[in-house]
């Protein structure tokens, strides 16, 4: 049960009104009172409940979704699924954005539960434990998206990137490809990243196959940063065939730099990415990439929060949804000969 005005005010041994106006009027309260009460309404959980809130149901019938990101294509048509599958329940989706390299920070969240939401979305396994802390004590239901295989949390709801990677090797792989170079996200800062290189790297070598670290480039997930890695990785003149792109951003920008060299996609280097964005099928080539299951996420984000927001019983298990190999153009077999670099 999320704490009131009341716990605070018991804690600290002092009266409601000093706690309301310590929290609304702190000129009018000493210091060091101030920080008892600080010390408390941190240590309970403590937000202030918005005016919005129904008096007598509880409920605002709206979710809150804190998310880093939502430009990435595969974020926002998770976001998009969750919205429309709230909206037909009559519940509306506020988002809120942290600063970047700011997810720490408390105070998105806390907006969101000041709003007075029923239910709470996170993206990802890199949650501070702060915000789960913060979301238990006000007795929310959670659900984490876009989690990995490892993520144990109650509500979480993603895919396996090991697995992903996997495919993706496997793929190449199989139409004789044997030396490999690789566009990443940034690897030290994004778990799903480093799953998906982990499950590329083993399957490789247990192929047969070889992806040295000097044809790895990591880079942000545009347009623009494919094409340069794929720029850079052909300056170090070292042979490869197939070119993995950690999602379909990079990939078409890599393939613009691949062919402003007079590369050919696939005969020259074949091109795999991740996600299988809107746009994917109607570039030129049309894009082999890992499907994820983007739009199925924020579907079943929303039917379990309802769900648990209904029942007022505990989040089910962690589900973890499939990913699939998406055969496109351009990939395609190995070309004897050809490995550039």
């Amino acid at each position: 049960m999320a704490a009131s005005l009341q716990d605070v005010a018991r804690m600290v041994g002092v009266s409601i009104s000093t706690v309301s106006r310590a929290l609304h009027r702190p000129d009018m309260v000493d210091a060091e009172t101030r920080k008892r009460i600080d010390v408390a309404v941190s240590a309970l959980g403590y937000v202030p409940q918005g005016v919005g809130r129904a008096l007598v149901s509880r409920r605002t019938r709206s979710v809150g979704a804190v998310v880093p990101r939502i430009g990435a294509s595969a974020f926002a048509q998770t976001i998009e699924a969750l919205r429309q599958g709230l909206g037909k329940a009559n519940y509306t989706l506020l988002l809120a954005q942290p600063a970047i390299n700011e997810q720490a920070d408390l105070r998105p969240l806390r907006t969101l539960i000041e709003r007075g939401v029923d239910g709470v979305v996170l993206l990802g396994n890199d949650c501070p434990s702060a915000w789960l802390d913060l979301i238990a004590k006000n007795g929310l239901p959670v659900a984490t998206i876009w989690a990995d295989a490892g993520n144990a949390l109650p509500g979480a709801i993603g895919f396996d990137n090991y697995i992903a990677g996997q495919q993706a090797a496997e793929h190449l792989l199989s139409l004789a490809h044997r030396e490999f170079a690789f566009i990443s996200g940034h690897l030290a800062s994004n778990q799903r990243a480093r799953q998906r290189y982990q499950g590329l790297l083993e399957t490789i070598a247990a192929g047969g196959g070889r992806l040295s670290r000097e044809l790895i480039v990591e880079a942000d997930y545009g347009f623009a940063d494919g094409y340069e890695a794929a720029r850079h990785l052909l300056s170090k003149k070292l042979p490869f065939s197939a070119l993995i792109c950690g999602n379909d951003y990079l990939a078409l920008g890599a393939m613009a730099g691949l062919r402003e060299q007079g590369l050919d996609i696939p005969h020259d280097i074949s091109v795999i990415g991740f996600n299988d964005s809107e746009f994917s099928p109607f570039v030129n080539p049309p894009l082999t990439t890992i499907r994820f299951p983007s739009v199925e996420i924020g579907t079943i984000a929303a039917e379990t929060l309802l769900a648990a927001i209904d029942s007022k019983k505990a989040m089910p298990p962690p589900q973890m949804l499939p990913t699939a190999l998406v055969r496109r153009s351009s990939t395609g077999p190995l070309q004897h000969g050809r490995k550039h670099g």
